[in-house]
């Protein structure tokens, strides 16, 4: 089989002008290395910035020559990193505190929604009865699916707590109580979930504690220059590091306020904060039996069993992407398409993939738009709907 053959997750955001090598992937993690290195053994404050803007740019660059690295923690981290390498830390702790509890409020806010109800809500709500000595859980469907509401419920009160500094202390307590939680539902004695999602959680209970439970001391706070938004990137001083500084700000609340713009599908579900949230978009791809012997046998690993007999089985790309990157797939039907898109081209096949495209499922109903697309031209045709890129990568 040919090395063209074989599928890759690397979809960049957007269109690149020439065919991207491979070493291309692989750099800016080295650089991201280096950053971190650097912000972890300098002492100097300008080396500490300066290292936090190789981090910040490494992960941008990330982002933009392979979309399925905007995970949430990569995204929440290069936020972070923005605000460390352009604010002093009294001006920098206000901005974190203002997207971190951002992050819980639209978590939250997801969840409220028929699909959560009635398929995560339930997955969680058995896996608590496992786990309290094998309960039975028949409850009925009513039922559960206003029990599975307390999820979400608890996360958003806790999250418009972290707001005001009266509940602050509390709804800390509550969120690490929940992060503890998640991990013993998703671990391995529960369901089963990626390594990188339990590191997250546990870095969120840090994240809490260090952030909304320790109050930085009045001295600190005394040292801090009146100018609490200077940037000092390079230097100490110029309208150049104010300017900086102000697009940090403003990127910080376009990360606070776009999400609003989830649902109607101008800003992308991990972005918004879309987690454990099954309402996303999403392309199913199904390729005919008849060519699936002439595909990649790593790809063919991943096809499930033609249960109706109908000659098509679907492409597990949750599957894929666990086996080959350790984490879950990109949740967009733009990033989906691509990758339908790619198979077609670096396979040479046509008639024989056909994809469900299917929309952001309503909140009230779970009802989704859906549209079949059959063969490589009404995928690429599709592709022109979206904004950002759905192009076949070839590396």
């Amino acid at each position: 089989m040919p090395a063209s053959s074989q599928i890759s997750l690397a979809v960049p955001l957007v269109p690149l002008v020439t065919a991207m090598p491979d070493i291309a992937l692989i750099l800016p993690s080295v650089t991201l290395l280096v950053g971190l290195i650097i912000t972890i053994g300098a002492q100097k404050d300008k080396q500490i910035r300066l290292g936090w803007m190789i981090t910040a740019g490494s992960l941008l660059t990330s982002f933009l020559i392979d979309q399925h690295r905007l995970q949430p923690w990569a995204y929440q981290s290069f936020l972070y990193a923005m605000i460390f390498c352009t604010m002093n830390s009294t001006s920098g702790r206000k901005w974190i505190m203002l997207l971190a509890a951002s992050v819980y409020v639209y978590s939250a806010a997801g969840k409220f929604d028929y699909q959560f109800q009635h398929t995560v809500g339930q997955d969680l709500l058995g896996a608590w009865a496992n786990l309290l000595g094998g309960l039975r859980f028949d409850l009925g469907v009513d039922t559960g699916s206003r029990l599975a509401l307390l999820f979400p419920t608890v996360e958003l009160l806790a999250g418009l707590g972290l707001y005001l500094p009266k509940t602050r202390r509390l709804s800390v307590i509550v969120l690490i109580l929940m992060h503890i939680s998640l991990l013993i539902l998703l671990g391995p004695w529960g369901l089963n979930h990626s390594r990188g999602v339990l590191i997250w959680n546990l870095m969120l209970i840090a994240q809490a504690y260090l952030l909304f439970w320790v109050r930085p001391s009045i001295q600190s706070i005394a040292l801090e220059p009146e100018i609490a938004d200077q940037t000092v990137p390079l230097n100490s001083h110029g309208p150049t590091h104010s300017a900086l500084a102000l697009c940090v700000k403003f990127l910080i609340l376009l990360a606070v306020f776009c999400p609003l713009l989830e649902r109607p599908g101008y800003w992308d579900h991990w972005t918004s904060w879309s987690l454990y949230s099954p309402h996303t978009s999403r392309a199913e791809i199904e390729l005919h039996r008849s060519f699936s012997g002439s595909l990649d046998p790593h790809l063919t690993l991943f096809l499930e069993h033609d249960e109706d007999n109908d000659g098509w089985q679907r492409l597990s790309l949750e599957s894929l992407s666990l086996s080959n990157r350790f984490v879950p797939i990109y949740p967009q039907a733009r990033y989906q398409l691509a990758i339908a898109n790619q198979i077609c081209s670096t396979n040479g096949l046509d008639s024989e993939v056909r994809v469900k495209l299917k929309g952001v499922a309503d909140r009230w109903t779970g009802k989704r738009s859906e549209s079949l697309l059959i063969g490589k031209q009404q995928i690429q045709d599709t592709h022109k709907d979206f904004w950002l890129n759905t192009g076949v990568t070839n590396n």
